[in-house]
């Protein structure tokens, strides 16, 4: 199956589902008699599937045709396209307006949506609107209003849609906006106090930025109020309409305009190459050069990720310390698009605290990303309390070891793509000395030889032969990290060595009097990764390490074959050493300046090993990377408050579990409910649906006005209030009696407990059919807010697999159209590396999972959707699904938080990990990568028939995460352009590693990637490829020893136990980071919550900002209880102290811990002292 098969595939198999979906829609059970999402097949159909939400008019006017004749002269994704589809709408060119604001307007959110690649709300939320002002000349211009869910565009759309707005207001010919100095200091004051007071900014420009960019910009930026909290100054101005803070305003301004003003303006100067005439954003170069002064001497090293630490999730090294990550570059079957990859051992030997999908924040290159399993990377090097070194290879091994070791000398490889770096426009990192650089290496001095061997795997002698005849390097499974020893430690080695008996190895003494005149030549050793064991009174290094490390040593390896003492050969080895540290001291090397170079100790000692080595020995180490643990994988299904089945409104009479059963007992409900009338000659009754629930008849609307008190067919005409809904009593026993009988269930057959909602918060408060909660209480299924089921997951890459690593069997796969393995051989073997199709996914299902598999989840609402098929609308089952290896085939949603398009998915098969695994394009199709965000996965059948937009919730924001479009065909230059640098390819070029080696610019290297396949009308989705291998993707750490240590006391211990392992990691300083980011924060913050709290009833779960005097709660006469309780505020109090004491940290946070213990004592009072039994003390001083 080619590519364009399996697109006409997956559009096929989704009209089918559609047809279904119809045909029940069309019964009338639901808010609306048809399927609410349109199929949309490209960008031009998505952005204008989404904006006719706001103005029906544009579909089929021809929009779409407009944006395709756009995409064929300016490229797709260029904001040309945005720029003149704008323009034409606000001409009224396709359609007309009521006025030419909103054709402006609409021209805004059209241009702006294909910005976003609409598949985000931000066009419709986001941006709220425009008005006009008048300026002191009384001239109109344009005030551009934004809310909070303008975030959700990410900053380059945000900075676009202001130029896109300055854009049409030169063509219809509106004046500049001309701020007053009271104006320019209110936008000062307020992004301020919101970047203080509310919540961090990704940018804080300076007062000085923000003053000039306010005095400048050429339309008045506002917005809704977002915060309860006022500006601390410049109030009560003419043309700002609020004294609150406007979040949307602050972010559009700070993240959008102010920092991302030098790619704006970049992108403004190539349209205006194009013909482009704008002139309202000119003021940027001279911001640009004030914005430069301000970062002058400034670099981007701060490591920013480490003063972020929370308790109980490990710092794996300090900033660029030995011993932490090794960097090198590669990407595996399941890396790439921000997501790294570890040896599973290293999963292993960090307590379990990595597992696969677990986020990781990084020194560098990138901020975040998540780690995946490769085996074929180097893991762990350990030193044991008994002294022995190991290196792990496997994680069983890694979790058996654990408990004995002392140090955790490397932690191991992190598999980095190149571009990741190449997308972040960082400067390369230096690489070690690894497998595949000898390897490119070897191929560029005989070919022939490369060809014949594996790189990865070269014995020693080997390895000599090659290098001898081919003039490489040593390959680097026969060095050691020569530049993390000092001369120092390397004397002390060859002092060491000079005692050493050689019986086919190398035979150290090592008695309890040797150990500390021997001390650096062992710590040499250790920090070398040689591996050795202690054995009694000596350490052993096994023959293959020995005759390696001779060899390093320029010692003829030969010798391990005679008995004896080598006193001799270490004697020259000095020798040489001393000649050439004399020679080095009286050449003083300079740099390109003529300016005396520092090499530092480690260069200095790979400088003498490469002069006394017979080989050339290369820097092992390389750069190492700093990181810390991030959010926890997670696959779960999701779960609204209070966990209900059903959108249907039970009030308090629905009791503390909202339970259906419960307000039916009463007898009623009181809620907000929609006004019906059913007018056929056997009702003539009101209802709550839009179709009759005992004739079925289609009901007609009524409408209720507030104060006549009435309700009518027609709005109320004196008041023009009216609504289509109204507060009223619902006699819910007839209704859920009503379900009961149209699902043909016996009372015996009822779930003992449908739990649904409070209240309804969509505009018209629609209620969702009680028949359907119903059935998912009897699957014990639960509903989002649109009526949907939805399974969250961490988003994972992966570009190829193997079928015994999801579960399925190889005649399955063919019949999916996997008929050859990436090779172009036919599919018959469970080994064989299959290339991933862009819409199939794998479903998470590890045994591990504390939340259960997604598998079950999605049996289980498969079936759901079958009964609801047969028994709520009389139609034929649709998924006949009894197990799990049932699924495969079968059409999802894929939907990221935030979006409001969701793309057609195809479930594959099953991982046994907590991530959801996608093609990188399915990511970048939901504007996400792989850092550690979690996307939603919906089976495709429960979308079409229960989402609807008249559940979605009336405030700003409420269609955000929402599948109110769905693409049914991925296209690779219509999705988030991070892809076009995802490279294609099964390995990186020579001429990478060597500008690394040189830390240049990414921009510097050209791999082949997406943006040149497509240049060259070559197919993206074939022959991603990989660099490294790995034997089973599922290899490592299913679930994080995080998640799974019940309290944060027990999470704190492991973490610090952790540390005090990794010599990369600095373990007094963890202990002050926990302390000063974490537990002091929520200690002072907690105890603040403590005196502005409510109460709760207990009975009802009524919130109350004071206890009635009555001390029981008012409606229900229940018992009332505190919101935040003593144990929330002190429970991180003795951990902290602890910490503090065991660590020896500063008096300073010591004596802060102690004034905030006092504060606690004085509102709680201090704890009773208690008797404790003789052995505690004992145990303690132990």
């Amino acid at each position: 199956m080619n590519t364009e098969q399996y697109f006409e595939h997956i559009e096929k198999e989704t009209k089918k589902i559609y047809s279904v979906a119809t045909e029940a829609r069309a019964k009338g059970l639901d808010p609306v008699d048809k399927v609410e999402i349109p199929l949309a097949r490209s960008l031009a159909e998505r952005v204008v599937g989404l904006i006719s939400a706001f103005y029906p008019q544009i579909e089929n006017s021809g929009i779409v045709e407009r944006i395709l004749d756009l995409e064929k002269d300016n490229g797709k994704l260029d904001p040309m396209v945005s720029f003149k589809i704008a323009e034409e709408v606000a001409k009224q060119k396709f359609c007309k307006f009521p006025s030419l604001i909103e054709a402006v307007e609409a021209g805004v959110r059209i241009g702006f949506a294909y910005t976003t690649l609409g598949v985000v709300s931000s066009p419709m939320e986001g941006f709220t609107g425009l008005t006009l002002e008048k300026t002191k000349e009384e001239k109109e211009y344009f005030v551009a209003h934004f809310s909070g869910p303008i975030r959700s565009a990410g900053t380059t759309a945000s900075y676009l849609v202001l130029m896109l707005i300055d854009y049409l207001r030169e063509i219809f010919g509106y004046a500049k906006y001309d701020p007053s100095s009271d104006e320019v200091q209110r936008y000062v004051t307020e992004n301020q106090d919101y970047h203080e007071r509310v919540t961090n900014l990704q940018y804080m420009p300076t007062k000085e930025e923000i003053v000039f960019l306010a005095e400048n910009i050429p339309i008045q930026i506002d917005g809704d109020p977002t915060e309860k909290l006022e500006v601390s100054n410049y109030k009560n101005l003419e043309r700002v309409k609020t004294n609150y803070i406007r979040g949307g305003m602050c972010l559009i301004f700070s993240e959008g305009l102010a920092q991302k003003a030098a790619k704006g303006l970049r992108l403004l100067k190539s349209m205006k190459d194009k013909g482009l005439k704008s002139t309202g954003f000119d003021f940027l170069d001279d911001y640009i050069k004030l914005h430069e002064r301000r970062d002058k001497g400034k670099t981007d090293d701060s490591p920013t990720y480490i003063n972020d630490l929370v308790a109980g999730r490990p710092i794996f090294g300090h900033p660029s310390e030995s011993g932490a990550f090794r960097f090198r570059y590669g990407r595996g079957r399941s890396s790439g698009f921000s997501a790294v990859s570890i040896h599973p051992a290293t999963m292993g030997m960090t307590d379990s605290f990595i597992a696969i999908g677990t986020q990781l924040k990084i020194e560098k290159p990138t901020k975040g990303c998540i780690a995946t399993s490769c085996d074929s990377v180097d893991g762990p090097i350990v030193k044991l309390f008994n002294g022995s070194v190991r290196k792990v290879e496997a994680m069983e091994e890694a979790k058996k070891l654990y408990p004995d070791v002392e140090e955790i000398i490397y932690l191991g490889d992190i598999l980095f793509p190149f571009s990741d770096v190449a997308n972040r426009n960082a400067v390369l990192l230096k690489p070690g000395y690894v497998e595949e650089i000898w390897g490119l290496e070897l191929r560029e001095k005989n070919p022939e030889v490369e060809k014949s061997i594996d790189s990865f795997k070269i014995s020693f002698e080997d390895a000599v032969k090659i290098s001898k005849e081919n003039d490489v390097s040593l390959h680097p499974s026969h060095i050691f990290y020569w530049t993390q020893i000092s001369l120092e430690q390397l004397y002390g080695l060859l002092e060491w060595l000079q005692t050493a008996r050689i019986e086919k190895k190398i035979i150290l003494p090592y008695a309890k009097g040797d150990q500390e005149k021997f001390s650096d030549g062992k710590r040499a050793l250790e920090l070398l990764g040689v591996e050795h064991e202690v054995v009694i009174e000596n350490v052993v290094v096994n023959l293959k390490n020995s005759e390696a490390l001779f060899s390093n040593l320029g010692i003829d390896f030969k010798i391990l074959d005679k008995e004896g003492i080598i006193e001799k050969e270490i004697s020259e080895v000095e020798e040489k050493l001393k000649s050439f540290l004399d020679g080095q001291n009286s050449n003083e090397t300079l740099d390109e300046e003529g300016n005396p170079m520092v090499v530092s100790d480690g260069d200095k000692v790979l400088s003498v090993i490469n002069h006394i080595s017979d080989f050339e020995i290369r820097d092992k180490a390389g750069d190492f990377m700093g990181s810390r643990m991030g959010r926890p994988e997670k696959a779960k299904l999701r779960k609204l408050i209070g966990s209900p089945n059903v959108l249907f409104p039970v009030g308090n009479e629905g009791g503390r579990l909202r339970s259906v059963q419960t307000a039916c007992e009463v007898g009623s409900v009181r809620g907000d409910f929609p006004l019906f009338y059913c007018d056929s000659e056997i009702c003539k009754k009101e209802t709550i649906f839009p179709h009759c629930e005992t004739c079925g008849e289609k009901c007609k609307k009524m409408f209720y006005c507030s104060e006549c008190g009435k309700a009518d067919f027609e709005s109320c005409e004196e008041h023009e209030i009216s609504r289509s809904h109204s507060y009223k009593t619902v006699d819910i026993g007839y209704y859920f009696k009503n379900a009961i009988e149209r699902l043909g269930l016996t009372s015996n057959e009822v779930p003992p407990l449908v739990k649904s909602v409070r209240g309804t918060s969509s505009e018209n408060h629609l209620v969702e059919h009680l028949s359907k909660g119903i059935l998912r209480a009897a699957f014990d299924l639960q509903v989002n807010k649109d009526g949907t089921i939805r399974f969250d997951a961490t988003e994972m890459p992966l570009v190829s697999f193997k079928p015994k690593e999801i579960s399925v069997s190889i005649e399955k796969l063919k019949e999916l159209g996997y008929t050859e393995d990436i090779y172009g051989k036919e599919l018959n073997d469970n080994n064989q590396i299959l290339e991933l199709k862009p819409h199939d996914v794998l479903l998470p299902c590890s045994p591990e999972s504390p939340d259960g598999g997604a598998d079950k989840v999605f049996i289980k609402i498969c079936n759901f959707i079958d009964e609801l098929l047969v028994r709520f609308y009389g139609l034929k089952p649709l998924y006949n699904v009894s197990k799990r290896e049932d699924l495969v085939g079968k059409l999802g949603v894929f939907m990221a938080p935030h979006n409001c398009a969701g793309v057609v998915c195809r479930i594959i098969g099953f991982s046994n990990t907590l991530g959801l695994f996608a093609s990188p394009y399915m990511h970048a199709a939901v504007r996400r990568d792989c850092d550690g965000d979690e996307a939603a996965i919906m089976l495709l059948g429960d979308v079409l028939l229960n989402f609807s937009r008249e559940f979605l919730p009336g405030h700003r924001g409420g269609t955000q995460d929402a599948p109110l479009v769905l693409n049914a065909k991925i296209n690779a230059g219509e999705v988030d352009d991070q892809i076009l640098d995802f490279e294609l390819t099964h390995e990186y070029p020579l001429e990478l590693y060597r500008a690394a080696e040189k830390r240049e610019h990414s921009s510097k290297v050209s791999v082949y990637d997406v943006r040149k396949a497509l240049a060259e009308g070559k197919d993206p989705f074939v022959g991603v490829g990989f660099t490294h291998d790995t034997s089973n993707i599922n290899d490592g750490v299913a679930c994080s020893n995080y998640k799974t240590l019940p309290t944060m006391q027990d999470k704190v211990k492991h973490q610090m136990e952790l540390v005090e392992r990794i010599r990369a990691a600095d373990t007094s300083d963890t202990a002050r980071l926990i302390i000063e980011r974490h537990f002091l924060k929520d200690l002072r913050g907690n105890l603040r919550k403590f005196s502005m709290q409510g109460f709760r009833c207990v009975g009802c779960g009524e919130i109350m900002r004071r206890p009635p005097l009555s001390g029981t709660c008012i409606k229900c006469k229940g018992k009332i209880i505190f919101t935040t309780h003593e144990g929330g505020i002190k429970k991180y109090l003795e951990p902290a102290l602890a910490l503090v004491e065991k660590y020896h940290l500063s008096p300073y946070i010591k004596q802060s811990l102690e004034l905030t213990k006092r504060h606690i004592d004085s509102v709680f009072g201090k704890d009773l002292e208690k008797q404790e039994a003789l052995e505690k003390w004992f145990q303690i001083a132990s």
